[in-house]
């Protein structure tokens, strides 16, 4: 028989393994381009040699116009019309009627649908009746692109403006502080330094009658705990109406209500403006976006990333190509980050790359593609708002890690992505949050006993921080550095004696730990040393391509227990101590992610920190071939809860950790000092996570018996992802929807307990 019957002719290989036959990925990609789009300016986004998994395209209309309210005085209704603006939308036309009527409401409205009018006209028309004004912005560089908008009409209506910031000179200061200004634009941070520490802004906030919170969402975790008790601050001296405004979240009213105590009225636009174009796309993160941006040659584009570490990396990245790109993140200097957002605006820069700093409304001008890490569809709805704003057409990629359990979940799901619904959430009982605005009340007033019904008053009054004055508490030590949007101590970044960056505990050990690869401001520094005493890590430049991860373990003490319930198994929501211990760190290449080389300290790092979290009681899997099968279960089943809670916490699991025992306890902790709330979001709905984390493991197509990185692993393990055992956690997850409960033995973790743990 001719060997010609048994190979193919074109490849040479046995015809049952030809692909001559077989599509590549970009003609399927392009086949998808022709059934679902057909639009030339987007077929760029489907010529990549990574797989376009799914196409959606949206058009929405503009809403319903209603006329000016007649309440509107005649001064206002002019500044209306200079703008273009002869009809309101029918959110605009409510929520100015309802703040209007001294309701404290929440607006809900997208990107460029006129939130501002809705909240600032009946602002102004309340100051013109007397008292002061705030909008709170969650950053300086949202404030000062809405200055001019603001003073615009205000101005029309006799009302001072003055923005009043860390970038504020000597005269803007003043106009507030002597109480010149009607209306200030301001963030929480300044709020909180001048309540406690300048007795001018004191009397300011006496007279305030309304506070506007723009971007409401964005208070969601660590930086809402904050927002709740600087407003319990501020209403010791007065009761100011509060109006909110937000991107689209599933519990506007409920998340307001959290943080400021008080019932909102909601008003909602209910749709989006425009056209949406979305292109999903899966493969590796770093060579995928380095692919989009070369093939969008003469685009402006937009890149975001979930993390520090990955916006430096894929500037580091696409410089290495050619292309001139800028970096937009927090703790950059005032000038540098200007600089950037001028350039992109200008034309000068056609790549930028930035963390979440650039999902607010700062003006950095036409965008034409946003390319986004994997986010919840809200916030990603949110980034992309940056795009087609002139064209009314906006366009966004969306890049899904090829190892990822949560992205191979919406790689078979697309449709359930942009179905996901955002939820924010808030943690108020932080004891070290909580500790420095108790501190600062004191400061600022004393504290009546019984004002404030919290341990902690106790707590700092038998240490000597609160001094007891008979009836009421006053302040008593100083008060020590602190920071709204990160409470951890920061570990100072050392290069050639000179400080270049800084990184928050208890994030620093595993990032700083000796040996290290860490990328800052698109230089390779690899980390010599790290003193925890001093707060120092002192680096050393060097090249080439190599990353690392570390290998750690985590150890859980739970100190006191909030919460219980039993269904589907007993879990128990905790105040707990955890301790991580960094003893190694893996050598990687980022573009296939696989590890090169381990690397061991020679003497661990360790850092313990009090935050919350909960625990749960698995079932059992069937018999297994030793305890290395239990322990797999465990392990794999932490992970993949954790990966999969990202559509229920806001893409929260990058700000969690996870422990599990051989014996079938899995902790999930708030991987912040104190606690951030996403543990307590987790906990009140853990069954939809398992129900997820069913469906990842059971539908890989790996087949393997400890998993893939598209089921099990984590890019969190500290252990390597070992040991793994896909087979038991399905087990596991299937006994745990069908409710087998056990009785869970907390007591054993009132103290380290001596054996395995798996992080």
């Amino acid at each position: 028989m001719e060997a010609d019957h048994f190979f193919c002719s074109k490849c040479r290989r046995l015809k049952s393994r030809c692909i001559c036959s077989r599509k590549s990925v970009r003609q399927r990609n392009l086949e998808l381009f022709e059934e679902r789009c057909r639009d030339e300016e987007l077929r760029p986004l489907f010529e990549i040699d990574h797989e376009v998994v799914f196409f959606l395209r949206n058009r929405y209309g503009g809403g319903d116009l209603a006329e000016i309210p007649s309440e509107i005085p005649e001064p206002l209704k002019r500044a209306l019309a200079e703008r273009g603006i002869e009809r309101l939308y029918g959110f605009q036309r409510e929520a100015i009627l309802q703040i209007l009527s001294g309701k404290d409401v929440v607006i809900v409205a997208p990107t460029g649908a006129g939130k501002t009018e809705a909240f600032l006209i009946p602002a102004i028309q309340i100051l013109q009746n007397g008292g002061k004004g705030a909008i709170v912005y969650p950053t300086k560089a949202l404030a000062r692109d809405q200055l001019e908008k603001i003073r615009f009409y205000a101005s029309r209506a006799g009302i001072r403006v003055a923005k009043f910031d860390g970038d504020s000179d000597f005269r803007e200061r003043r106009e507030v502080l002597s109480g010149r200004a009607d209306l200030i634009l301001t963030n929480p941070d300044m709020l909180d330094y001048h309540l406690r520490n300048t007795p001018e802004f004191r009397e300011f906030v006496e007279h305030l009658r309304v506070m506007v919170f723009d971007e409401l969402h964005s208070y969601s975790g660590l930086l809402g705990t904050n927002i709740y008790w600087l407003m319990r601050r501020i209403e010791r001296f007065s009761s100011p109406q509060i109006v909110a405004c937000s991107a689209t979240i599933a519990n506007p009213g409920e998340f307001a209500g959290q943080l400021f105590e008080r019932e909102f009225r909601v008003v909602s636009y209910g749709e989006s403006l425009g056209e949406r174009n979305v292109v999903m796309v899966y493969g590796n993160l770093y060579s995928a976006i380095r692919d989009l941006v070369m093939r969008l040659k003469d685009r402006k584009v937009l890149v975001f990333g979930n993390s520090y570490r990955t916006v430096e990396t894929l500037a580091w990245i696409l410089e290495r190509e050619g292309v001139r790109v800028g970096v937009h993140k927090a703790g950059l200097p005032r000038s540098v980050r200007e600089r950037v957002e001028r350039d992109f605006r200008e034309g000068r820069l056609r790549v930028l790359v930035s963390t979440s700093t650039l999902e607010l409304g700062i003006d950095i001008g036409d965008v034409d593609v946003v390319i986004s890490e994997l986010v919840p569809y809200p916030y990603f709805v949110q980034r992309m708002g940056r795009s087609g704003r002139r064209k009314g057409k906006s366009v966004g990629v969306v890049v899904m890690r090829d190892e990822d359990s949560i992205a191979n979940y919406y790689r078979r799901h697309p449709e359930e992505y942009f179905s996901e619904r955002l939820y924010c959430y808030v943690e108020r009982d932080n004891e070290v949050v909580k500790r420095h605005h108790i501190l600062s009340m004191a400061r600022e007033m004393p504290i009546v006993k019984g004002e404030i019904e919290d341990e902690e008053v106790e707590r700092l009054a038998e240490e000597g921080s609160l001094i007891d004055a008979g009836d009421f508490y006053i302040a008593g030590d100083i008060q020590t550095r602190f920071s709204m949007r990160g409470i951890g101590g920061r570990v100072r970044m050392i290069h050639q004696d000179r400080v270049i960056g800084e990184r928050s505990l208890p994030v620093a050990v595993k990032e700083l730990h000796p040996g290290a690869i860490v990328i800052h401001n698109r230089r390779k520094y690899r980390v010599k040393n790290l003193d925890l005493d001093e707060m120092v890590a002192h680096l050393e430049e060097v090249g080439g391509e190599e990353f690392t991860t570390p290998l750690y373990t985590a150890i859980p003490s739970i100190r006191r227990v909030i919460e219980r319930k039993s269904s589907p198994v007993e879990m128990a929501y905790c105040d707990m101590d955890i301790t991580i211990f960094v003893t190694g760190y893996v050598v990687r290449n980022p573009f296939d992610e696989k590890f090169r080389k381990v690397n061991y300290l020679d003497r661990p790092v360790s850092y313990t920190f009090r935050t919350k979290g909960f625990v749960l009681a698995s079932p059992f899997p069937d018999e297994g071939d030793g305890e290395e099968y239990y322990a797999g279960s465990f392990h794999a089943l932490e992970h993949v809860i954790i990966e999969a809670s990202d559509g229920i916490t806001g893409g929260g699991s990058m700000h969690m950790g996870g422990i599990s025992t051989p014996d079938g306890y899995i902790f999930v902790y708030d991987s912040t000092e104190g606690g951030n709330g996403l543990s307590r979001l987790l906990f009140g709905r853990i069954e939809r996570a398992v129900e997820i984390a069913l469906d990842v493991m059971e539908n890989c197509e790996c087949g393997r018996e400890d998993g893939c990185p598209k089921c099990t692993y984590s890019y969190q393990c500290g252990n390597n992802n070992q040991p793994l055992n896909r087979t038991g956690a399905i087990d596991v997850a299937r006994k745990t929807l069908s409710r087998r409960v056990r009785k869970a033995e907390l007591s054993a973790f009132e103290e380290t307990r001596d054996f395995v743990y798996y992080p």
